[in-house]
């Protein structure tokens, strides 16, 4: 069986050019380097270099072995890399989630549920959650509507409903509620981090310019010294309370109010029963 650092060796040969450039590309001395290339052609029984005074280079067998070595090389690569993601896998569970408001809790929950396991998630405005269900890049989701029991099991965990919050001054302030189309054209304060509420409110507000903040706190502070229109919910006026300096309303849009789901595919319901046993109690 030759060994894998021959292959290695010729092909950082290929790339320098001489010997003395790929013994310095790979930290071994010239002779070294032209001994490891002489065992190699002994290893395969054929020549591989054209040899003159002062310097070597690959003949035509040369090319081909250089082409069949890279190829080598990336299969040797790219099983690493598979035995490495797959074994990372094991021991780690990969949430994705449309909303950001059940991620701490989520983690929480599979950290006590699935000791020693690592827990990965991802916020994402992802339409097609369920497509990356299936194509494994996670585990178990949380999606703002339910999924296709055919492919998927699923339990209702929380829901949500979105509200603007408007300061008094503003000439929609006294509506008992309103449709995003009412509020098009206007210059909002914007979170970044809100999964699919943001593809939702830019889709029903085409003509509204967001202003979009990266830090919560950064926000909190233009909210409340603006009077620039913002979003909120219900489960963040549960949790926070409302600002007193302004006036919150519904939104009346059907895709406004949602329920969400945690989900995975029907083939890991074993796996994850704990949890969904959880929300089930």
């Amino acid at each position: 069986m030759i060994e894998i650092h021959l292959f290695e060796q010729l092909v950082t040969f290929a790339s320098c050019g001489t010997l003395s450039a790929a013994a310095e590309e790979l930290h071994i001395s010239q002779p070294a380097l032209s001994r490891s290339m002489q065992r190699l052609e002994e290893e395969l029984g054929v020549k591989l270099f054209d040899r003159q005074k002062s310097r070597i280079s690959l003949n035509e067998t040369g090319e081909l072995a250089v082409r069949y070595a890279r190829n080598l090389l990336l299969q040797e690569h790219s099983m690493i890399d598979q035995i490495r993601e797959f074994d990372r896998k094991k021991h780690t569970i990969s949430l994705g989630s449309c909303t950001p408001i059940l991620i701490p809790d989520f983690v929480s929950l599979l950290s006590e549920l699935y000791e020693g396991m690592t827990i990965s998630t991802e916020l994402t405005g992802d339409p097609n959650l369920t497509d990356r269900l299936k194509e494994n890049k996670y585990q178990i989701a949380i999606l703002n509507e339910k999924p296709d029991e055919k492919e998927f099991y699923s339990v209702p965990v929380e829901s949500e409903h979105l509200f603007v919050c408007l300061p008094p001054e503003h000439p929609l302030a006294d509506a008992d509620g309103l449709y995003l189309r009412d509020l098009d054209g206007q210059t909002f304060l914007l979170y970044s981090q809100i999964g699919f509420w943001d593809a939702l409110c830019r889709r029903e507000m085409p003509s509204a310019r967001f202003l979009v903040q990266q830090e919560m706190d950064v926000l909190g502070e233009l909210v409340a010294n603006s009077a620039l229109p913002a979003f909120t919910t219900d489960y963040i006026i549960n949790r926070d309370g409302i600002q007193s300096d302004r006036i919150t309303i519904p939104i009346l849009d059907k895709e406004a109010n949602v329920t969400y789901y945690c989900a995975c595919l029907l083939s890991e319901r074993a796996k994850f029963k704990a949890v969904f046993q959880h929300f089930q109690r």
